[in-house]
């Protein structure tokens, strides 16, 4: 078996032990390991530059997730908070008793409090603008109808 391939199945071997034991970077160090004997393969290298080609190749397949989560954290400002994705979505108001009530969003069901407007009737379009807590703040949903809207393509219909 030729050095190359020796590479290829340890990257193999660590790709494989990744799915036993996710989470570690497993994958990456394979990935290179693989790389580098694809490099040793291609080109006959001696053994220290096979390993200055796993070297390199193993910096490559290091940097992807890194890049990745630099762009995905400027992406959504780096809060790792799922429920900062509410803000803004639509829901229906379930019930409401005051100001406190429920109101389903997605498939599940919140608990919510009015920030501003009056106290909503059941099936009444809401828009999350916060939480406190575990509770959604809500609002109104403004709807306007074709008839009292002006006219958003400068048409004056008078």
């Amino acid at each position: 078996m030729t050095d190359g391939a020796v590479w290829i199945m340890v990257g193999i071997v660590l790709c494989g032990a990744e799915l036993l034991h996710p989470g570690v970077f497993l994958l990456w160090i394979g990935l290179g390991a693989m790389a580098g004997g694809a490099a040793t393969l291609a080109l006959h290298l001696d053994f220290q530059w096979q390993v200055g080609a796993f070297l390199i190749c193993l910096v490559a397949s290091l940097s992807i997730p890194v890049l990745r989560r630099r762009q995905r954290g400027a992406a959504d400002g780096g809060i790792n908070a799922p429920s900062v994705g509410l803000i803004g979505k639509p829901c229906r108001a379930l019930a409401f008793d005051g100001t406190d009530g429920r109101v389903s969003l997605g498939d599940g069901t919140w608990l919510a409090r009015i920030s501003s407007g009056a106290t909503p009737e059941a099936g009444a379009s809401l828009r999350v603008v916060g939480l406190d807590g575990t509770t959604l703040l809500v609002t109104p949903i403004e709807t306007l109808s074709l008839e009292t809207s002006p006219d958003r393509h400068g048409d004056d219909p008078s």
